[in-house]
């Protein structure tokens, strides 16, 4: 846990200094627009490309991080060196970082196609519909009853320990923003959720940071089984790999939303509102379905890779997210440390955190 906590430590000394000399050059161009995000450049590339399409004038600087070095780098930074726009998909540190004043009210015809889970204060705004998957081997899952609901995943790994045995890859929910609010959100939904976990530590489950290397994994035979990773990667990974199966849980899935919010200290406010006003609108919308590899959540996109077309192929078992206070509730200190020390016990049977 030491070496865990200096790693962070190391991470958070450097982030001021190498990620933000961009931003600091360019906080004097009026034309600019600086933003922090933990979405995979390449996903975003897209979008970027079609705005400056339309607005060319502005020069967009993009930042990644992975959801906690976000975070952390938008609590850490003065004031002068915070972005424009922060996009996250960790939609409970969103909501942290909203309601301690980080953000400013953004209103605009645009947000009104919105469903009401995913606009909060007008501050905050979901911008995508990503469901909350599983993803298997299908080689090594012929012949054996895929586990289409959390209880049978739990049931699976019970009686056929040999077969999961350090084979089933999912969140490290103490490094990953994201992974983190996965597993709380199980926690609120499903009653059989201490018992997966447990069943999950029996087979000494593999732990990452992200879906994409959990789902890479999962196609080269490395893991049989990927749990609670992000669908818009999975389905676009398994189009080009078939070995790669998805399961969207029959009892539940989880539905997260991509969230954006203008900074309070935004020195390119009105750059921030435009890209947020294409980022919402129904063109820009449609970039996200057609070219980004995630999934648009505006009803009227046309796609595959859209919330139309997921409602209309799985119907009735989708649970968004809610963007509000109550996702602060796992972000309490003391609750913070006594769940992040139950999934330890779980799944590592690690030691107690201080």
């Amino acid at each position: 846990m030491n070496l865990l906590l200096q790693r962070l430590a190391l991470i958070m000394a450097l982030i001021p200094h190498a990620m933000l000399s961009h931003a600091e050059e360019a906080t004097d161009q009026p034309s600019s627009l600086v933003i922090f995000s933990a979405t995979d450049t390449s996903a975003m590339q897209p979008i970027i490309d079609a705005f400056k399409h339309i607005s060319p004038a502005i020069k967009i600087h993009y930042h990644e991080f992975q959801t906690n070095e976000l975070f952390n780098a938008i609590q850490q930074l003065p004031e002068d060196q915070l972005p424009d726009l922060v996009i996250s998909s960790a939609m409970d540190l969103q909501i942290k970082l909203v309601n301690d004043g980080y953000a400013q009210p953004f209103t605009d015809p645009v947000t009104e196609t919105l469903p009401h889970w995913a606009n909060w204060r007008n501050e905050a705004f979901g911008f995508t519909y990503e469901p909350v998957v599983m993803v298997y081997n299908k080689p090594a899952f012929q012949g054996i009853p895929l586990p289409n609901t959390h209880e049978k995943l739990a049931l699976a790994i019970r009686s056929n320990n040999d077969f999961f045995m350090n084979r089933i890859g999912t969140y490290d929910i103490r490094l990953s923003g994201v992974g983190y609010l996965f597993a709380s959100q199980d926690e609120i939904n499903s009653s059989i959720s201490s018992r997966l976990k447990e069943n999950l530590g029996r087979v000494v489950t593999n732990l990452h940071c992200c879906s994409s290397n959990i789902i890479e994994e999962t196609a080269s035979g490395k893991l049989v089984f990927g749990y609670n990773v992000i669908g818009s990667y999975a389905i676009k990974y398994a189009q080009t790999d078939p070995t790669i199966g998805i399961i969207f849980p029959e009892d539940y899935t989880l539905v997260m939303s991509r969230v954006a919010f203008i900074t309070r200290q935004a020195r390119h406010a009105e750059n921030a509102r435009s890209f947020l006003r294409y980022l919402l609108s129904l063109e820009g919308q449609q970039v996200i379905a057609d070219k980004s590899g995630l999934i648009a959540l505006h009803p009227n996109v046309k796609g595959p890779l859209t919330y139309s077309h997921l409602q209309r192929d799985y119907p009735l078992r989708f649970k968004p997210i809610p963007l509000g206070p109550a996702l602060m509730v796992y972000l309490d200190h003391l609750k913070q440390r006594r769940f992040i020390n139950e999934w330890n016990n779980a799944i590592l049977y690690d030691v107690f955190v201080p």
